[in-house]
């Protein structure tokens, strides 16, 4: 293969590669719109929004108040908006609000038996024509710290939410270089800034899966620790709960646990979240290839593959 073909071929691959890592459309969008090449575009959309929290200051004894509510956080009145509470899998109340304008909310409790000392999980869900949103939160006691397929136990360990994530996800993306994709500079301060130790190292048992924050606290964590704290990261960027889920899969060797994110045209990426962005294409197939996904989860939903 002559000199001329190997630079070709080099100029390609770096075409390629900055197509995949570069946010291109940020890069031109203002030359275009310059040019008058690209008009902006208006959009309006309801944007649903729901919270909760257990009010233990106006909990009777015996029992546990639940304040929750959905508010309208886009740009066009929400109407026939849906919003309905589940404690420990159990409907608890459904209200339907004919109009939710915009930066409207409409707050709501309610009152549940609950043995104090376990675990209650409660979870929340709002919609509306163009808008879907679900939250959910666990009371009482200490959730488990190992894997569940218990859905709803599952996704509370994503949690974009989670406010010391949010001001990392802020920094990370505001001193990203060369208008850098979101989703890359996330993984690299993941892969660059969280070091890979067993359990056993850090909290004396085999298997303790940690919050985002607590990842982010220690800067340790083994591979669901790094799956997790990415995954949160992405959906506090906006990604949506379709769109980027951990994945806990295996191979001959044992367990492991990933990240896939929707890349839009590009279709679905498996990413190794402890490696940074140069591991980019090449080194994520080559790690990840050869595991088969068993179940994926964010902190929306759970689905079971295989």
């Amino acid at each position: 293969m002559g000199s001329k073909t190997l630079a070709v071929i080099a100029v390609v691959l770096v075409i390629v590669v900055a197509f995949f890592v570069l946010d291109t459309t940020s890069l031109l969008d203002p030359i275009l719109e310059r040019l008058s090449l690209r008009e902006p575009e208006a959009t309006y959309n309801s944007v649903l929004r729901v919270d909760g929290y257990v009010d233990e200051a106006n909990s009777p004894e015996g029992f546990y108040a639940i304040t929750y509510s959905v508010s309208n956080m886009g740009n066009e009145t929400a109407q026939n908006v849906t919003l309905a509470a589940v404690v420990d899998g159990e409907p608890q109340a459904t209200k339907l609000i004919p109009s939710l304008s915009v930066s409207d909310n409409a707050n709501y409790s309610l009152v549940v038996p609950a043995a104090s000392g376990e675990l209650h999980l409660v979870s929340l869900q709002a919609s509306c024509e163009d808008s879907v949103d679900a939250y959910s939160f666990s009371f009482g006691a200490e959730m488990p710290r190992t894997f569940s397929d218990n859905t709803e136990l599952a996704k509370l360990f994503v949690t974009p939410r989670e406010p010391s994530l949010v001001a990392l996800k802020d920094e990370v993306l505001k001193d990203a270089l060369l208008k850098m994709k979101d989703w890359i500079a996330l993984r690299n301060w993941v892969g660059n800034n969280i070091k890979y130790e067993h359990d056993d190292a850090v909290h004396g048992v085999r298997d303790y899966w940690q919050l985002g924050k607590e990842t982010v606290a220690l800067k340790t964590g083994d591979c669901e620790d790094f799956s997790i704290l990415l995954c949160s990261l992405l959906r506090a960027a906006g990604y949506s709960p379709d769109d980027v889920y951990v994945v806990i899969g295996k191979n001959p060797n044992g367990y492991h646990a990933w990240v896939k994110i929707n890349l839009g045209s590009l279709g679905w990426y498996n990413l190794e979240p402890q490696e940074n962005g140069w591991a980019t294409l090449v080194g994520d197939f080559l790690t990840l290839s050869d595991y088969q996904a068993l179940y994926q989860f964010n902190d929306q939903q759970f689905h079971q593959i295989s």
